[in-house]
């Protein structure tokens, strides 16, 4: 079985800090902008400062890794397309693998829990995607979205559903729920939130400590150039739904955020009466991002916007899992200032989700690691990515 340790980050010798600030030092400037922001801009977090003398890559041919933090102390998460850790985009490749990620940001291992018979703990037998994962009680549960023969990331296949599955032995095996959330329901996507060690933080609000929260997106495929399906969608609508920990494999307990009365969230089962809890009319991903951040009590989301897999980064930040949401930053290719573009030789403008593991936060929630993904169709970005970042408050 191939696994790593300690391996060295991208030029060690680069150790320049680069700063992804929306701030702007006239008020001229900052009222253009803010036109095109989804959201006004934070008034707590300023921007964020990415340390990329940090980077490191690993599982080069291996996309998405979707993170949750499990009652064993470790990080667990899906890969796709590729042979996960010490694997390539052809060896041992396997549709859709998890990986087992051991130790702190800085000193961390990936094994191979779930992938090929040859490098891998378990054999993997599914076939799709995944962005969605996490661990509530010892239990792993994971969204799964279909794929086509050969497994290389059809938008269109992936879009039709998202199947849940559950893994009583940490990814060994998996069991499929008999029922899917399609695109006849009006939702595509299928990510969760995550909160501290085993989804259980002392820091989050009492009154949401039974409930597992789920995100998805408002059907409406953006064709790319070649006229396929995108994981863009638009008109950038995201929806909430949240269902009692001990119920995720009942799909009748499944509520959707339905709008606020006095201060005070509403739910319904009835899916015509569900209310979009984010939007973006550039369009959102997919591959959503959001995790809790205990030492600013803040939820931390992430999407694309405009074209998908561009590295049209987008960083936003509310007190509940519904928000109301404020701009922390937003990255666009077509402005040049897409998601590494100061490093562009090691990091091509082709990334796309990113997410915040909560076992990797500092406990002023400053000091945070990030992972991050690419299209590199088996090199560069198509791999598993982490960096520190610090989030710059006010």
């Amino acid at each position: 079985m191939d696994v790593f340790k300690k391996p060295l980050p991208i030029a060690p010798d680069y150790k320049m800090r680069v700063f992804l600030l929306l701030l702007f030092f006239t008020p001229n400037a900052l009222s253009c902008f803010s036109q095109s922001l989804p959201y006004s801009h934070s008034k707590l977090i300023r921007g964020i400062e990415i340390d990329w003398s940090t980077h490191q890559r690993h599982a080069v041919g291996s996309d998405n890794f979707a993170l949750t933090w499990a009652d064993d102390g470790h990080l667990y998460g899906p890969w796709g397309d590729g042979g996960g850790f010490g694997g390539t985009n052809s060896k041992h490749r396997v549709s859709l693998g998890v990986a087992r990620i051991e130790g702190p940001a800085d000193n961390y291992r990936g094994v191979n829990r779930y992938g090929h018979a040859d490098n891998s703990e378990s054999t993997a037998t599914i076939k799709g995607k995944s962005w969605g994962i996490v661990s509530v009680a010892g239990v792993l549960y994971m969204w799964v979205h279909p794929d086509q023969p050969g497994g290389w990331g059809n938008w269109g296949e992936i879009a039709k559903e998202a199947r849940l599955h559950r893994s009583d032995d940490k990814g060994a095996s998996w069991q499929a729920a008999d029922w899917a959330v399609t695109n006849a329901d009006g939702l595509v996507g299928g990510n969760i939130l995550q909160y501290g060690r085993d989804y259980a933080d002392a820091g989050r609000p009492s009154a949401l400590n039974n409930y597992v929260y789920h995100y998805f997106v408002k059907p409406n495929a953006i064709p790319d150039t070649a006229g396929r399906a995108s994981e863009l969608h638009k008109p950038g609508l995201i929806y909430l739904a949240r269902v009692p920990k001990d119920q995720l494999m009942q799909r009748e307990s499944y509520e959707f955020y339905a709008g606020e009365r006095g201060g005070k969230a509403l739910w319904t089962k009835d899916l015509n009466k569900k209310k979009a809890v984010f939007q973006d009319e550039n369009g959102v991903g997919m591959t959503i991002g959001i995790s809790y951040n205990p030492g600013l009590k803040r939820y931390l989301l992430t999407t694309e916007h405009e074209f998908g897999e561009r590295g049209n980064f987008g960083l936003f930040e509310g007190p509940t899992p519904w928000g109301p949401w404020a701009t922390v930053s937003y990255l666009s290719r077509g402005k040049g200032t897409e998601f590494g573009h100061e490093r562009a030789a090691e990091v091509p403008p082709n990334t796309f989700y990113w997410t915040f593991p909560t076992k990797w936060m500092d406990a002023s929630g400053r000091e945070l690691t990030m992972t991050f993904t690419g299209a590199g169709r088996g090199k560069d970005n198509d791999s598993f990515n982490t960096v520190k970042v610090n989030l710059l408050t006010n």
